[in-house]
């Protein structure tokens, strides 16, 4: 089949599209070969909201609980720290700030982009898409439907007002022009040479009713505030 010639941030636009009503959650996880490193759960209000919960297994052995929520309406968003028991308020502005970083996507195309047919993945039909960076001999494999929003997954950690997708009308209507109708990837796979594969699977989205409890912050916890024009993380007390 035809390759098509794309450049990476072009595949952004697979999970960075105008976002449907969805109310539920989703599980996920991300293995790094055949380990499992993190499992995650966003969970959804239809407001807006989000909540997203992971485990993660670092090199020291210990495993580490923590939660972020990022409320659809003013101007913080909160990282809960369980083993500490200590919730970080941080500013949406300093995100914004960091998103205006970014660099926009390189002008010349140098993706090789082919399509592998259907799949089932987590219980869906998918569609399969391969990805080559041809500088760098990285291949990305996803398997898309279109049964969900299509930034169901990346808004559980871009959130809301962060500007961290500069260009995605362009790669939208670069996807568009070579035929490749954007979707929520289920599965991705990205290999590098010289290093084991990173898959990055949805286990399960589960759309139902959510209530408002599951995006309070949790009593008992120490409220400490990231400096203002910090880095996202750093903390100082905040006022009692």
């Amino acid at each position: 089949m035809r390759p098509l010639l794309l450049t990476l941030p072009v595949l952004c636009t697979l999970i960075a599209s105008p976002a449907l009503a969805f109310e539920g959650a989703v599980k996920a996880k991300v293995m790094n070969g055949d380990q499992t490193v993190m499992n995650m759960e966003a969970v959804y209000s239809k407001a807006g909201d989000v909540r997203i919960d992971t485990e993660s297994t670092p090199a020291s052995g210990q495993e580490m609980k923590a939660t972020t929520i990022m409320p659809a309406k003013g101007e913080s968003y909160y990282s809960i720290l369980h083993d500490q028991k200590v919730v970080v308020e941080q500013s949406y502005a300093a995100l914004r700030a960091l998103g205006q970083e970014v660099p926009p996507p390189p002008e010349n195309p140098n993706l090789e982009v082919t399509k592998l047919g259907k799949a089932k993945v987590s219980g869906h039909e998918t569609e399969h898409v391969r990805v080559l960076d041809k500088k760098s001999n990285t291949t990305i494999d996803l398997w898309m439907t279109g049964k969900y929003p299509t930034d169901l997954w990346t808004r559980a950690f871009k959130g809301r007002n962060l500007g961290l997708d500069p260009g995605g009308d362009q790669r939208t209507a670069a996807m568009k022009k070579y035929g490749i109708k954007p979707g929520f990837a289920l599965k991705t796979v990205v290999a590098s040479p010289g290093a084991p594969p990173v898959t990055f699977l949805i286990e399960e989205v589960k759309e139902s009713k959510v209530a408002k409890t599951a995006f309070a912050l949790p009593e008992g916890y120490k409220r400490v505030k990231a400096p203002a024009g910090g880095a996202p993380g750093a903390t100082t007390p905040s006022r009692p």
